[in-house]
């Protein structure tokens, strides 16, 4: 009988974490944080691809938050959401944030929306604009290899590409999407 209560408890233990699951998840291509670039004096803007084939399975669910880990404090960070564009760069705007009075440096930090975006199937975009006024490793990614729309960056040359294009360094960005119903 004791084997029993023990069974029935473990199963309950296991159904209520699958259900916990269920209520957030996360949208992510990289591991752990390694390491950041270094990245010249500027402007400058990271942003990490989700394919509609990433974000079907959350198809009618919600954006609620975006996490990034960041090196030293810029001189400004700006959270961005974007929809769905081409291969060489997001689409419109769908969530601005300036951020630059919370940003805890060399650490995980967390945005949460002021309005949850809709995920629609479509591909989303997660970006983090960020001002430095020396060279800087503000942003932080992981040590690689880098997972197609890991790693793409805007600078002041006014062109998104890949790091991995720019540099041949083979890494993604910590940028992740917290995904809730």
């Amino acid at each position: 009988m004791k084997k029993y209560h023990i069974l029935a408890l473990l199963s309950a233990v296991l159904l209520f974490g699958a259900c916990e699951k269920d209520k957030e998840s996360f949208l992510q291509l990289d591991g752990e944080n390694s390491t950041g670039p270094l990245l010249e004096v500027g402007q400058h803007e990271t942003a990490v691809r989700f394919s509609s084939s990433l974000t079907g399975r959350y198809n009618g669910k919600k954006l609620t938050a975006v996490r990034w880990y960041t090196g030293p404090r810029a001189v400004s960070t700006t959270v961005k959401v974007y929809g769905p564009g081409s291969n060489n760069g997001p689409g419109t705007v769908l969530y601005t944030k300036d951020v630059s009075s919370s940003v805890r440096p060399f650490s995980w930090n967390e945005h949460v929306l002021d309005t949850p975006v809709s995920i629609t199937g479509e591909e989303l975009w997660l970006g983090i604009a960020f001002t430095h006024a020396e060279t800087g490793q503000t942003i932080g990614c992981d040590a690689g290899p880098n997972k197609s729309g890991g790693d793409w960056l805007f600078t002041a040359d006014g062109q998104w590409r890949t790091y991995i294009q720019r540099t041949g360094e083979s890494v993604n960005w910590n940028i992740r999407g917290r995904v809730e119903d």
